[in-house]
């Protein structure tokens, strides 16, 4: 796993609790045989196999700043792949409508908090190398952004 503080580490650390655990800064200089590496908030190049998570539904802007990229184009819906770096294979995607009047700071909020509650959970599927979707990996729980329930309040 690598990063600076961030929540998305603390609900991946709570989620894999009964894993090993080791934070790094830079994954490219792991020697350590790992399970699973975990990339939070990693901008550089990564030449290990990992798990990344970004801030678009990919392919669709793959730059710097998708979120800015994203509303400056005007699309109406962005969202989180978690994928692997050294592939490009997605693993799991989840979307986010964008509003008529929404502001980026609110989108980048929205996505933050869908990156620390999926994230994990597609973390811990994949280190057990177990099937999912992600429907069942959010139960009950509603983000109100997708659309596509009958049970938001949105």
């Amino acid at each position: 796993m690598y990063s600076e503080y961030t929540p998305v580490i603390d609900a991946i650390k709570y989620q894999l609790k009964d894993a090993e655990i080791e934070c790094f800064h830079e994954p490219n200089e792991l020697t350590d045989n790992f399970d699973l590496v975990i990339l939070v908030n990693y901008s550089g190049k990564c030449e290990l196999s990992a798990l990344s998570c970004r801030h678009s539904l990919l392919p669709a802007f793959d730059c710097e700043e998708p979120v800015k990229e994203a509303l400056l184009a005007g699309v109406k819906v962005t969202g989180i792949t978690i994928y692997k770096t050294d592939t490009k294979k997605i693993i799991a995607q989840y979307p986010v409508l964008i509003s008529e009047n929404m502001h980026y700071d609110e989108l980048e909020q929205e996505l933050n908090y869908l990156e620390q509650t999926i994230y994990p959970l597609v973390a811990e599927k994949v280190l057990m190398n177990e099937q999912f979707e992600i429907k069942s990996l959010l139960g009950a729980g509603c983000t109100g952004s997708c659309g596509g329930c009958s049970g938001c309040s949105h």
